[in-house]
Protein backbone atom coordinates (compact mmCIF):
# COMPACT_ATOMS: atom_id res chain seq x y z
CA UNK A 1 0.00 0.00 0.00
CA UNK A 2 2.98 2.20 -0.16
CA UNK A 3 2.91 4.47 2.89
CA UNK A 4 5.26 3.89 5.80
CA UNK A 5 2.96 2.63 8.55
CA UNK A 6 5.04 4.16 11.34
CA UNK A 7 4.83 7.64 9.84
CA UNK A 8 1.05 7.44 9.46
CA UNK A 9 0.60 7.39 13.23
CA UNK A 10 2.80 10.47 13.56
CA UNK A 11 0.64 12.59 11.22
CA UNK A 12 -2.67 10.80 10.87
CA UNK A 13 -4.42 13.98 9.66
CA UNK A 14 -2.10 14.27 6.66
CA UNK A 15 -2.66 10.59 5.88
CA UNK A 16 -6.46 11.07 5.92
CA UNK A 17 -6.20 14.14 3.67
CA UNK A 18 -4.05 12.24 1.15
CA UNK A 19 -6.43 9.27 1.13
CA UNK A 20 -9.42 11.55 0.55
CA UNK A 21 -7.63 12.99 -2.47
CA UNK A 22 -6.78 9.47 -3.67
CA UNK A 23 -10.47 8.49 -3.59
CA UNK A 24 -11.20 10.76 -6.54
CA UNK A 25 -10.50 9.94 -10.19
CA UNK A 26 -6.76 10.02 -10.70
CA UNK A 27 -4.99 11.47 -13.73
CA UNK A 28 -1.88 9.38 -13.03
CA UNK A 29 -3.52 6.09 -14.03
CA UNK A 30 -4.34 5.00 -10.50
CA UNK A 31 -7.93 4.05 -9.78
CA UNK A 32 -10.14 5.73 -7.19
CA UNK A 33 -10.29 3.85 -3.91
CA UNK A 34 -12.17 4.00 -0.65
CA UNK A 35 -9.68 3.97 2.23
CA UNK A 36 -10.68 2.83 5.70
CA UNK A 37 -8.52 2.45 8.78
CA UNK A 38 -8.51 0.60 12.05
CA UNK A 39 -8.04 2.52 15.28
CA UNK A 40 -7.33 0.30 18.29
CA UNK A 41 -6.81 1.66 21.78
CA UNK A 42 -6.73 5.16 20.26
CA UNK A 43 -3.89 4.29 17.89
CA UNK A 44 -3.70 3.71 14.15
CA UNK A 45 -3.53 -0.08 13.73
CA UNK A 46 -4.08 -0.71 10.04
CA UNK A 47 -5.81 0.21 6.84
CA UNK A 48 -7.77 -1.34 4.02
CA UNK A 49 -8.51 0.01 0.55
CA UNK A 50 -11.40 -0.94 -1.71
CA UNK A 51 -10.89 -0.34 -5.43
CA UNK A 52 -14.02 -0.45 -7.56
CA UNK A 53 -12.07 -0.71 -10.81
CA UNK A 54 -9.27 -3.04 -11.81
CA UNK A 55 -6.53 -1.98 -14.19
CA UNK A 56 -4.49 -4.68 -15.94
CA UNK A 57 -1.77 -4.09 -13.31
CA UNK A 58 -4.22 -4.52 -10.42
CA UNK A 59 -5.46 -7.78 -11.95
CA UNK A 60 -1.89 -9.06 -11.66
CA UNK A 61 -1.00 -7.63 -8.25
CA UNK A 62 -3.25 -5.80 -5.81
CA UNK A 63 -6.82 -6.74 -6.70
CA UNK A 64 -9.94 -4.95 -5.52
CA UNK A 65 -8.96 -4.95 -1.86
CA UNK A 66 -5.60 -4.41 -0.21
CA UNK A 67 -4.81 -4.11 3.48
CA UNK A 68 -1.93 -3.75 5.90
CA UNK A 69 -1.58 -3.89 9.66
CA UNK A 70 0.94 -1.99 11.78
CA UNK A 71 3.51 -4.58 12.91
CA UNK A 72 2.89 -4.02 16.63
CA UNK A 73 -0.81 -4.90 16.08
CA UNK A 74 -0.25 -8.04 13.97
CA UNK A 75 -1.51 -11.36 15.26
CA UNK A 76 -4.57 -9.82 16.93
CA UNK A 77 -7.14 -10.46 14.18
CA UNK A 78 -7.22 -6.86 12.99
CA UNK A 79 -6.72 -7.65 9.30
CA UNK A 80 -9.37 -10.36 9.47
CA UNK A 81 -11.84 -7.92 11.03
CA UNK A 82 -10.98 -5.12 8.58
CA UNK A 83 -11.65 -7.42 5.63
CA UNK A 84 -14.85 -8.77 7.22
CA UNK A 85 -16.16 -5.23 7.59
CA UNK A 86 -14.96 -4.12 4.13
CA UNK A 87 -16.79 -6.84 2.19
CA UNK A 88 -20.35 -5.48 2.74
CA UNK A 89 -19.06 -2.01 1.86
CA UNK A 90 -17.63 -3.37 -1.40
CA UNK A 91 -21.05 -4.90 -2.13
CA UNK A 92 -22.77 -1.56 -1.48
CA UNK A 93 -20.28 0.03 -3.91
CA UNK A 94 -21.67 -2.28 -6.59
CA UNK A 95 -19.12 -5.09 -6.63
CA UNK A 96 -20.52 -8.61 -7.02
CA UNK A 97 -17.15 -10.19 -6.28
CA UNK A 98 -13.69 -9.04 -5.32
CA UNK A 99 -10.20 -10.14 -6.26
CA UNK A 100 -7.52 -10.28 -3.57
CA UNK A 101 -3.88 -11.22 -4.09
CA UNK A 102 -1.10 -12.18 -1.72
CA UNK A 103 2.26 -13.84 -1.80
CA UNK A 104 2.30 -17.60 -1.40
CA UNK A 105 4.72 -17.13 1.51
CA UNK A 106 2.37 -14.81 3.44
CA UNK A 107 0.64 -17.33 5.71
CA UNK A 108 -1.08 -14.59 7.74
CA UNK A 109 -2.69 -13.00 4.69
CA UNK A 110 -3.72 -16.41 3.37
CA UNK A 111 -5.53 -17.05 6.69
CA UNK A 112 -7.19 -13.60 6.56
CA UNK A 113 -8.48 -14.09 3.02
CA UNK A 114 -9.56 -17.72 3.42
CA UNK A 115 -11.13 -16.91 6.80
CA UNK A 116 -13.34 -14.38 5.02
CA UNK A 117 -14.51 -16.82 2.35
CA UNK A 118 -11.73 -16.38 -0.19
CA UNK A 119 -11.57 -19.12 -2.80
CA UNK A 120 -8.19 -19.74 -4.37
CA UNK A 121 -8.52 -19.24 -8.13
CA UNK A 122 -4.92 -19.70 -9.22
CA UNK A 123 -1.29 -19.31 -8.26
CA UNK A 124 1.23 -17.70 -10.62
CA UNK A 125 4.93 -16.98 -10.77
CA UNK A 126 5.29 -13.29 -11.67
CA UNK A 127 9.07 -13.17 -11.77
CA UNK A 128 12.07 -15.35 -10.96
CA UNK A 129 13.24 -15.17 -7.35
CA UNK A 130 9.88 -13.82 -6.17
CA UNK A 131 7.27 -15.74 -4.20
CA UNK A 132 4.34 -17.16 -6.12
CA UNK A 133 1.30 -14.88 -6.19
CA UNK A 134 -2.02 -16.32 -4.98
CA UNK A 135 -5.29 -15.05 -6.49
CA UNK A 136 -8.49 -15.29 -4.48
CA UNK A 137 -12.09 -14.48 -5.30
CA UNK A 138 -14.74 -13.63 -2.73
CA UNK A 139 -18.29 -13.58 -4.04
CA UNK A 140 -20.39 -10.92 -2.33
CA UNK A 141 -23.99 -11.78 -1.67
Amino acid sequence: MGDDLASIGQDFGAFVKKKREDSRRRADGLVPALHLWAIVEGRFAGRISIRRELTPALRVEGGNIGYDTVPSFRGRGIATEMLRRALPIARRLGLAEVLLTCNDTNAASIRVIEGNGGVLVTTKALAPNRPLKRYYRITLG
